[in-house]
């Protein structure tokens, strides 16, 4: 089920630990959760505050790619205006200014420490989604167009 009370939305995700078996299941199950949910909704991203776990965990892309404990180390100052929609926000569209590149620090599913480079469409979708991470809905970023 997607979470669409903005209380909830709006807490800033904790950092996910690795400190136990119990937390690795935990972690698997989140990542199942999630892409259940984006295949159910026809996502192309989804964080777990969007089900209702406030850990710092997202899935972006087609394939859908884990991303645990995201940064972003660098934006490009090249920017873009493009319409966004949520599956936590059903029938907003707000046209959002987002960074055209990306460089992001993160961990796979698999525990590997990766840093990857993002351009484009799967920037934006990164950054929509690290902005739920932080608290954040796209009806903070400017003018909402409902359907």
């Amino acid at each position: 089920m997607i979470v669409t009370d903005r209380k909830i939305l709006r807490q800033v995700s904790k950092e996910w630990v690795n400190d136990s078996i119990h937390a690795r299941e935990e972690l698997e199950d989140t990542i199942y959760q999630l892409q259940e949910a984006m295949k159910e909704h026809e996502g192309v991203g989804i964080s777990a505050i969007q089900i209702g776990v406030p850990e710092r965990v997202f899935l972006a892309g087609s394939p859908p790619q884990v991303f645990i404990n995201p940064k972003i180390k660098d934006r490009s100052s090249y920017t873009k205006v493009g319409w966004e929609g949520c599956l936590s926000c059903p029938g907003a569209h707000v046209k959002v200014r987002r960074a055209h590149s990306v460089v992001v620090e993160f961990t796979d599913e698999n525990d590997e420490p990766m840093v990857q480079k993002f351009t484009g469409f799967d920037a934006r979708v990164i950054q929509h989604e690290f902005d739920h991470l932080q608290g954040f809905l796209i009806v903070d970023r400017g003018k909402v167009y409902q359907e």
